[in-house]
């Protein structure tokens, strides 16, 4: 288990008098399993008020002193809300960020930052913290979703076939090519030519007669007396 620093057990102590029953248990979560966050955070309101926002999607205020003696505050809403588990593991996260960058005590605008996304003064430069927001995609710009194996197979198929399937839904751009490979070895021609091939999905395609002969797909030559005529020969 483990020790929690004495600042640790102040806010504890500190969470049972000033937060409301409802937002005890998941502050005691965070803090038992991301300590680091008080520090993170500044103070103990900063931290109590950034686990109230991430696991209850209210408004976060974080205070950190100003010049003249003002206060400088920044005021947030997260996205979403978070388990205490979640939110624990995105506080151990922005502490990693921030040590990577050098920054041992972020400022309310840059844990805003880390939470929302922002872009943000660092010891080497400027940089983008948080999560960034998904790229505005072009309307020529494809699809990143991966293709089915259906719509594979048919962008697979010869040109001159899909060229008359293309406008079908995938699924039935290869039963047309199925059922036409199907009439063509029923007709004593299973390795027709490209042209005939064509000819045979487009017919099959937009129903001018053929017959579904019942023999094999690979049986030939597979018609019996029991087939009736094609109405086609190609």
């Amino acid at each position: 288990m483990k020790t929690l620093p004495r600042s640790a057990v102040l806010l504890s102590l500190l969470i049972v008098f000033t937060t409301p029953s409802a937002a005890q248990d998941s502050v005691g979560i965070v803090l038992q399993n991301a300590p680091s966050g008080l520090s993170l955070a500044g103070s103990a309101e900063n931290f109590v008020s950034l686990v109230e926002g991430l696991t209850g999607g209210t408004p976060v205020r974080l205070a950190a002193a100003g010049p003249a003696g003002f206060d400088r505050v920044i005021t947030f809403t997260p996205r979403g809300r978070l388990s205490p588990e979640q939110a624990a593991a995105r506080l151990e996260q922005a502490r990693r960020d921030f040590d990577l960058l050098g920054i041992a005590r972020p400022t309310p605008e840059q844990l805003a930052a880390a939470f929302v996304g922002g872009v943000v003064d660092t010891p080497t430069g400027r940089t983008t913290l948080g999560v960034r927001a998904a790229p505005v995609r072009s309307a020529l710009e494809p699809s990143a979703r991966q293709p089915t194996p259906e719509e594979q197979a048919v962008a697979a198929l010869p040109p001159e076939i899909r060229a008359v399937v293309t406008d079908l839904p995938p699924t039935e751009a290869l039963r047309a090519v199925e059922l036409a490979d199907q009439q063509l070895i029923a007709l004593g021609t299973p390795y027709a030519s490209a042209e005939r091939r064509r000819q045979m999905v487009q017919r099959v395609r937009y129903g001018g007669g053929y017959v579904a002969a019942s023999a094999g797909e690979t049986s030939f030559p597979p018609l019996s007396p029991l087939v009736a005529p094609p109405l086609w020969q190609p």
